[in-house]
């Protein structure tokens, strides 16, 4: 048999002994370190990858709406910038306003991303719209047109006004150094100023946006104020009717009755006739208040002095008479250039006039003196002598006390009815003058009656064509025309 010895065993190597042991748990430790930390570079080398490739970008939205994505919104900026200078390239004339909406961003941040600039830009530039702001013009509530501004319409305004009150022309303008010896001469000329001048109409000019297409040239907003329309129209006189009653009626000057109807003579209408009354209405009316004035030579009065020592019928002129001069002043009211009324303010006398003195041998009852007082108590003048509406209107027109009396004696050559005069009086004061007295309500006295100054003769009334109780007076010289004023 044989004998084995306890160290001749072979050795068992899953079984080391502790020694070797340890060295391979300690391999094991330094191996699962050196994993892990290996796990650890791995993670922390993505991320910075992931972190180098990530990128920070501009959502943009209009209006709340996303449009698109730029890189930075400088460069909306840059585009706002851009289309604003376009527009005062294709409009250097005017003040554009760029409308872009509601303009918000966020911030995007994304791996690999890019944003897509050109594309959002396009979009917000085809988004964008734009008006001009200018200024328009409102007559009676109504838009006439539409200027760049306040100063283009302010001008076109003024423009119209210049058009029928010239600024040299208005009271407020600096008058001419005058002279000592020029003075008296300017102080005795007829006067023509200007004191007002407005729209008939209210006019406004408000701020407002637009199509720049639209906004009108200074020259084109003056055609469509001035210019208006024009409607022919035709009226039928209606009893009672006369051409300033018609012309109230239908707003517009007696004057545009006159020249669109030549065949009217001295304010003589009937019932029937059928008159033109056509005039242009342009979109806005320019009124103006005037001050007229006009020089009138006064005629002297001629004083008869009785003498019992001389014959029936001599007479001696014992003083040579020497006219004087008035100045008649009207606040005239126009409309676009036509007269719509008148009316006398004052009489100013610049130079008395000398009285012619007769003396006469006796006084022969009928036969008027020369000289002549107002046929009416307490008068006050309505209506002058003189071209009016165009016309000549052939006497003055006075109201007060209703009795009529004669202005100088004399004899009643006519009473009754006469065309447009309605009940009229005629008296020859056989001296040359003849005295005439209109649109009496009654007649006192009969053809071959001898009046006395101041002595009635009727009553005022409104027969005729007559605008309302008044009586017209109208003064002769031998057969001519005379101005009432120069003898009253």
């Amino acid at each position: 048999m044989i004998a084995f010895k306890p160290n001749e065993h072979p050795s068992n190597p899953s079984f080391p002994d502790p020694p070797s042991q340890r060295r391979w748990i300690r391999i094991l430790l330094i191996a699962a370190v050196a994993i892990a930390v290996l796990a650890v570079a791995a993670t922390i080398g993505t991320k910075q990858y992931i972190n180098a490739h990530t990128y920070s970008y501009y959502k943009v939205l209009l209006d709340g709406q996303a449009v698109g994505t730029v890189e930075d919104p400088a460069q909306v900026d840059e585009l706002v910038e851009s289309e604003t200078a376009k527009l005062k390239q294709s409009y250097p004339n005017l003040e554009m306003k760029l409308h872009t909406g509601v303009i918000s961003y966020e911030e995007v941040r994304e791996y690999k991303g890019e944003p897509q600039t050109q594309a959002a830009l396009d979009k917000l530039a085809s988004s964008f719209t734009s008006t001009a702001v200018g200024t328009e013009v409102i007559v009676g509530g109504k838009v006439i047109g539409v200027v760049k501004n306040e100063a283009t319409a302010q001008a076109v305004l003024k423009q119209l006004q210049d058009k029928y009150a010239p600024p040299s022309r208005m009271k407020s303008a600096q008058p001419q150094v005058t002279t000592l010896s020029t003075a008296t001469k300017a102080a005795a000329a007829p006067v023509n100023r200007i004191s007002g001048v407005k729209f008939a109409e209210e006019v406004k000019v408000e701020p407002t946006e637009l199509d720049p297409s639209e906004v009108l040239g200074q020259d084109q907003l003056l055609r469509l104020l001035s210019g208006g329309t024009e409607t022919a129209t035709k009226y039928t006189v209606q009893p009672g009717d006369c051409v300033g009653c018609i012309a109230a009626k239908f707003d517009i000057s007696p004057e545009v009755i006159y020249k669109n109807n030549p065949s009217i003579q001295d304010d003589l209408i009937k019932a029937g006739d059928v008159i033109d009354l056509t005039v242009q209405k342009p979109a806005i009316n320019v009124v103006t208040t005037e001050s007229q004035s006009e020089i009138i030579t006064t005629e002297p009065q001629v004083i008869i002095q009785n003498k019992a020592t001389l014959k029936k019928g001599e007479s001696k002129v014992i003083q040579e008479g020497q006219a004087g001069s008035k100045r008649l002043t009207y606040a005239v009211v126009k409309q676009n250039g036509y007269k719509m009324s008148e009316e006398l303010v004052s009489i100013d006398v610049l130079a008395k006039s000398v009285p012619k003195i007769i003396v006469r041998g006796t006084k022969v009852v009928g036969e008027g003196s020369g000289t002549f007082s107002y046929p009416v108590s307490g008068a006050r003048i309505t209506s002058t002598y003189g071209t009016r509406w165009g016309r000549l209107h052939k006497g003055i027109d006075l109201v007060g006390s209703s009795t009529i009396k004669a202005a100088d004696e004399g004899v009643v050559e006519f009473a009754g009815t006469k065309s447009g005069y309605g009940n009229v009086v005629i008296v020859n004061h056989r001296n040359g003058y003849k005295t005439l007295y209109g649109h009496l309500r009654s007649i006192s006295v009969g053809v071959g009656d001898t009046l006395e100054r101041g002595e009635k003769l009727g009553v005022m009334g409104n027969t005729g064509r007559s605008t309302g109780t008044h009586l017209h007076f109208e003064i002769y010289k031998n057969g001519s025309l005379q101005n009432p004023l120069k003898y009253l």
